[in-house]
């Protein structure tokens, strides 16, 4: 009899992880598509000293393309600057964050230029084919200045930003899903939800 009630619970833990959208550690590359992704440098207003004030910035969606449903995602943006390359020398490269040719992406400086943390998706979940957002993530730090903020970005000293994005489900380790380049492009606090 003893017996029998350690197995009753084992049969229910089992068929519990099936129904809450198994016990593996989620494949996010395969299980979750971003989708409705815009980039750019958010206008802010102004800063302490008056400056006009611009931070890169991204919105999008998550798809959740499984068969199953999907409960607790937290989504971690980093910002990294671009490493520039000297003209005449090798192209820049980083260990830390480097370039992603399918994505279109920089080498990342080694120091984050900001981070923005989400919780996507709570216990309720997302069922297959549902999407969830948009969310939007951007970074405290920016480029400041005293010319109008679409000359900001033409600037001589301008350097490019991309983001990476991270995911974590439940418990399990944060994970990458993938990295933007920030456009070159001035949005609105209304243009970019």
């Amino acid at each position: 009899m003893r017996l029998l009630r350690l197995r009753v619970p084992a049969a229910a833990l089992v068929a519990g992880c099936l129904v809450a959208g198994g016990c593996a550690p989620l494949d996010v590359h395969s299980a979750l598509d971003v989708t409705q992704i815009t980039t750019g440098w958010l206008d802010v207003g102004l800063d302490d000293l008056g400056r006009n004030k611009i931070v890169p910035t991204i919105s999008f969606r998550l798809q959740n393309v499984s068969e199953a449903r999907m409960r607790t995602l937290q989504l971690n943006g980093v910002f990294r600057r671009c490493l520039e390359s000297t003209p005449g020398q090798e192209a820049a490269e980083s260990e830390v964050s480097p370039a992603d040719l399918e994505a279109g992406t920089c080498p990342g400086e080694v120091q984050e230029w900001g981070s923005a943390l989400v919780r996507a998706v709570g216990r309720e979940g997302v069922e297959p084919g549902d999407a969830v957002g948009p969310f939007t993530m951007e970074s405290h730090l920016g480029y400041t200045g005293q010319q109008p903020r679409d000359e900001m970005l033409r600037h001589r000293d301008f350097v490019d930003v991309k983001v990476e994005l991270f995911v974590k489900h439940r418990a399990e380790q944060w994970s990458k899903l993938g990295e933007f380049q920030i456009a070159r492009q001035l949005l609105t606090q209304a243009g970019s939800s």
